[in-house]
């Protein structure tokens, strides 16, 4: 949808997705997703956006008093529940932006500082993360084969849907999930695949190095892509079916007949 590092102008985005211009946190009111926009003028509020050990900390809206977890703030923190993906954009000056990453949060801190009349308040730091690094799609290189092998399909399917976040976890406990979790559900998938595409139902195209059927993990919601990240949004398609299900003419329509596949399998399994 966007390019990262490519410059907008942030009046295009609005005319074209919808959402309030003025605002830092910016729900489409057409589209799922939501718009945030980072730049210096947090400052002179006493908080400052920027990226630490790869989490990227964001400040709540709310320029006098306490931040509460209402309008932008409850969007955020909601995002994953109501199927609506994070888009980052850093201002460039100008009324442009440049686009940063799709984002997940992964939780949240409090910190104090003072607001714009001077008086010391609380505020909310959102930890968010790329997209790209919760769904790495490389299965190959993330995935000890032998763990798979020694592991039933039970066992992977419990790991998988179990795995949690939030909390009083440290930022880093809460990464680690993040991955842990992407993990479990590939290893998982892999297994429900049995070597052939959960789409076409045609054989994996090749087998891997490691003597394993290769099958790509896709996630039929792209909200879920780096929030819910459960068997039962997520497939094994070969790479045809892969690239159908993102660029296809009939991409919309192919993944909710992947949705249809993937509900039936989920249910014969059990809760």
């Amino acid at each position: 949808m966007f390019v990262k590092g490519q410059v907008y102008r942030r009046r295009n985005l609005h005319s074209t997705y919808g959402g309030n211009w003025q605002s830092g946190i910016t729900p489409s009111s057409s589209n799922p997703l939501i718009f945030l926009f980072s730049g210096q003028s947090g400052e002179q509020y006493g908080y400052t956006d920027g990226w630490k050990d790869g989490v990227f900390l964001y400040a709540g809206e709310g320029q006098v008093g306490n931040q509460e977890f209402i309008r932008g703030n409850r969007a955020i923190r909601d995002h994953v529940d109501n199927r609506k993906d994070l888009h980052l954009f850093l201002d460039v000056g100008d009324a442009q932006v440049q686009y940063e990453s799709a984002m997940v949060c992964i939780g949240h801190d409090y910190s104090q500082t003072r607001d714009r009349d001077g008086n010391l308040r609380r505020i909310i730091i959102f930890q968010l993360i790329p997209l790209d690094d919760s769904i790495d799609p490389s299965y190959e290189e993330n995935s000890s084969e032998s763990a798979i092998d020694a592991t039933s399909a039970s066992q992977l399917r419990d790991r998988a849907s179990k795995t949690e976040t939030g909390g009083t976890a440290s930022v880093r406990d809460r990464q680690v999930t993040v991955y842990s979790r992407s993990k479990a559900v590939k290893d998982y998938i892999a297994v429900r695949a049995n070597g052939h595409c959960e789409g076409c139902g045609v054989a994996a195209p090749f087998i891997t190095v490691k003597g394993r059927p290769y099958i790509e993990p896709h996630h039929i919601h792209r909200l879920s892509d780096g929030g819910p990240d459960h068997p039962r949004w997520v497939v094994g398609l070969c790479p045809n079916c892969h690239r159908r299900a993102h660029y296809s003419s009939d991409a919309n329509e192919y993944n909710n007949q992947l949705d249809a596949k993937v509900k039936a399998l989920e249910d014969a399994l059990g809760p």
